[in-house]
């Protein structure tokens, strides 16, 4: 499966993997409700191992939602 990549318009950014699937359904409002999905440890990780094109265990995924919530702050 190939890698999910999306450019944040605004600023330039690029997400990957799970980052990517989560900045997409903060823009479409069918999946907002889906959004807290992505605070579980595990959905998050097997997200990401679907969506970056790993095999195997060569993936790791760092706490993004812990980066989240000290933006907010």
């Amino acid at each position: 499966m190939g890698e999910v990549v999306v450019e944040e318009l605004a600023t330039g950014r690029i997400h990957r993997g799970a980052e990517g699937i989560e900045m997409v359904w903060r823009q479409v409002p069918a999946f907002m409700l889906l959004l807290p999905l992505f605070w579980v440890p595990a959905f998050r990780r097997y997200v990401d191992r679907e969506v970056r094109g790993c095999e195997g265990d060569e993936c790791s995924i760092s706490d993004t939602h812990e980066h989240h919530t000290q933006k907010a702050a």
